[in-house]
């Protein structure tokens, strides 16, 4: 275990109190007081959730009839639907925002009367507001994994400069020193991976946190409907919060610009970063022991993902999971219960001390002076904002098209982002969350 999970580990006694007082707060859910036998299903790692149901179950024996699946994450959403529909499927299961489109009418809504929305604020992070409804919670905040920064300090040092960026400026002013290309202009060394698709692994949650920065939420709901709101210009704004954001992104990739830095004939920017050919890479929290594996010699920082210099919002995006009680659940108050129990204080220190992820939670304290990463992290679960996602497999050829045809000359920034907004529309006409 890590110096950052021992620490957490420590807190769990302390947790167990403050868990089993929220509890008796909550009163149960949607007014049972009873839990039973409650399945879950997930895509989260065995050996992690019977860590979680292990534990909790030594300091509440009404957890003894919970029992966990995992599911393979490739045909997650098709298992769900495939038994729901025969009437086989979970009482609780594990959804992402991106699961939210297609399980928004399967879901037994959380009502406040169960969980206060006073309460879940003021538990939660900011992200898991995606999750909530004029009637309640979709899901209860589970587990929250944010975009960060990882650098090289080496190329760093090596090309004089002290620090990761803080700024976008300032990655735009590193770039030139940072990246290497030979004679015929091929990119020997990159300074960062931005301006292409196919091979950069985040792209979607970078483009995606670089929307958000500027203003652009992508979607958002209006009277419990989800609704497109990307390409939209705020009142007083001169363009499209979208459009400038896009317009950077893509601007890395053209050898015309000074910030040249990639192209997509590169490697995956996972693979540059750790054969030491990258100097920033875009990753999740949850990367960083696989990077960390892959080239132990490399010497890795972590930061916060870059913020537009001048603005009074920092944001990063974040990829979060909840507990949703399905609507066809055989035990619907055993199932609400759980919910609660799993995503309580206890439950949160206990997984973060297992994975290393930061708490979703605001009321769990974690002690992150033995480890710099582990700060970082924290730091960027509080500010991690993302999107409800209709259908990913459809939005993800959404942001595929509009980077690839600005980085072709097909379109500009402004033509890409219209075409991206008329293609959400068409994904979300009246849809009722």
């Amino acid at each position: 275990m890590s110096p950052f999970q021992l620490i957490v580990t420590g807190l769990f006694a302390a947790f167990i109190v403050v868990g089993v007082a929220v509890f008796a707060l909550f009163g149960g859910a949607f007014g049972g007081s009873g839990v039973g036998a409650v399945v879950v299903w997930g895509t989260v790692d065995e050996g992690t959730m019977q860590y979680l149901l292990d534990s909790m179950r030594s300091v509440d024996g009404s957890l003894s009839d919970t029992s966990y699946v995992k599911k393979d994450a490739a045909t997650y959403r098709t298992d769900l639907v495939n038994a729901m529909a025969a009437g086989t499927g979970p009482d609780v299961f594990v959804v992402s925002q991106e699961d939210l489109g297609a399980f928004q009418d399967k879901i037994a809504v959380i009502p406040y009367s169960a969980v206060s929305q006073q309460t879940y604020l003021s538990s939660y992070i900011d992200e898991g507001q995606l999750f909530l409804t004029s009637r309640g919670a979709l899901a209860l905040p589970f587990s929250i994994d944010p975009l960060v920064m990882y650098w090289n300090k080496d190329m760093f040092s090596t090309a004089g400069i002290a620090g990761a960026p803080q700024y976008w400026s300032d990655v735009i002013t590193q770039t030139p020193t940072l990246t290497k290309l030979d004679g015929s202009s091929n990119v020997k060394q990159s300074a960062v991976a931005l301006g292409a698709w196919s091979n950069i692994n985040n792209a979607k949650a970078v483009l995606s946190a670089l929307f958000m920065q500027a203003g652009d939420y992508i979607t958002t709901r209006s009277s419990d409907r989800l609704v497109a709101t990307i390409g939209s210009t705020p009142p007083g704004a001169q363009e499209p919060p979208g459009e400038s954001a896009l317009r950077f992104y893509t601007e890395f990739s053209d050898p015309s610009k000074t910030t040249y830095s990639w192209n997509r004939s590169l490697k995956s920017a996972a693979d540059a970063f750790t054969g030491g050919q990258l100097a920033m890479y875009f990753g999740f929290a949850g990367e960083y022991p696989t990077l960390l594996a892959r080239n132990p010699n490399l010497n890795i920082g972590v930061a916060l993902l870059p913020q537009l210099k001048g603005s009074s919002l920092q944001v990063t995006y974040g990829s979060i999971l909840g507990l949703a009680v399905s609507r066809g659940a055989r035990n619907l108050a055993g199932a609400g219960a759980v919910a609660q129990k799993l995503t309580s204080p206890t439950a949160a220190g206990i997984l973060t001390s297992q994975t290393g992820l930061p708490p979703v939670r605001r009321d769990v304290a974690t002690n992150t002076s033995a480890s710099a990463a582990a700060s970082v992290f924290v730091q960027s679960a509080l500010i991690s904002r993302g999107w409800t996602d209709p259908d990913p497999t459809a939005t993800n050829a959404i942001f595929k098209t509009m980077i690839d045809s600005t980085v072709s000359g097909q379109n500009n920034p402004s033509q890409a982002v219209s075409e991206a907004a008329q293609a959400f529309g068409q994904l979300l006409p009246n849809r009722a969350n």
